[in-house]
């Protein structure tokens, strides 16, 4: 009864999540970047959506979602406590303060994803040469271990919730996160100082030199401003995306395997490169 009630689970969540790339790809339609992009690139990232999720229902039914809740009981760390949202301005000055402080640490974690070796498990994402809201859970599935530990834990150990108002933080999330994926061309204008949008994220993307290593920010550019890492968009500044290297892993068997592929290739360049102990 257990296992058919977690298919079920599952099962809604794909469902929502189809409908969800559905509503936002009628939307690319109005004014796209890209007019024709391969329907073989957009199949592989939905059929790469459902293979993440299994792997995220695996991951957690390890019990690994319950970390949180056990440090978080023996640190006995004082809360900031979302309420239910019955009065709009307290809640909305709290979810916030949430969203900020999780662009805080998301930021970092992004940044680091792009200057350690956390790059072989992140390039994955950026391999992405057609750039949609398909996009958006093109990452590997080692992105929810690290992001427990970057980005949950942290969250978990500053704020509280009730079912409702995660319930409502997270849609809001998952909403923002397939917006700026969006292949939609859509200048903000000043706007842009404020809050992300798609063509903030693509430049993000962008693999020109100009580009590389600029708004890692998930929501509000703030954090790219005050770290020296934003980089302003022009009115038509909508450039391709993908590696400087021109790779695009559109495989799921190479997808899986590349992080572990690309630290094994490293491992034994290193050890290559490292004398004997006996002629050091």
């Amino acid at each position: 009864m257990e296992l058919f009630s977690d298919f079920l689970n599952f099962a809604k969540y794909i469902l929502t999540g189809f409908l969800m790339y559905g509503f936002f790809m009628l939307i690319e339609r109005i004014r796209p970047v890209e007019k024709h992009q391969p329907l073989s690139h957009v199949w592989f990232n939905l059929g790469w959506y459902v293979f993440y999720i299994l792997v995220s229902f695996a991951l957690q039914a390890t019990g690994i979602g319950l970390l949180i809740d056990l440090i978080q009981n023996w640190l006995e760390l004082p809360l900031i406590n979302l309420p239910v949202p019955h009065n709009p301005l307290t809640y909305g000055l709290i979810a916030l303060l949430y969203f900020l402080v999780t662009d805080f640490f998301y930021y970092w974690f992004h940044r680091w994803q792009h200057t350690t070796w956390l790059w072989e498990q992140h390039k994955f994402h950026h391999s992405e040469v057609s750039l949609n809201v398909t996009s958006t859970r093109r990452v590997h599935w080692l992105e929810d271990p690290f992001l427990l530990f970057c980005l949950e834990l942290p969250m978990g150990l500053l704020f509280k919730f009730n079912g409702l108002s995660l319930g409502i933080i997270t849609f809001i999330a998952i909403i923002w996160l397939q917006f700026i994926h969006l292949n939609l061309r859509l200048n903000l204008g000043y706007l842009s100082r404020v809050i992300t949008g798609p063509q903030y994220h693509r430049l993000h993307h962008s693999f020109q030199p100009e580009h590389l290593d600029k708004n890692f920010a998930a929501f509000f550019p703030l954090w790219d401003i005050v770290f020296k890492t934003y980089y302003h968009p022009r009115r038509d500044e909508f450039p391709p995306t993908g590696l400087t290297t021109g790779e695009v892993y559109n495989n799921l068997w190479e997808a899986s395997l590349l992080p572990f592929r690309e630290w094994l290739s490293s491992f034994r360049e290193s050890s290559k490169r490292r004398k004997p102990f006996r002629e050091r």
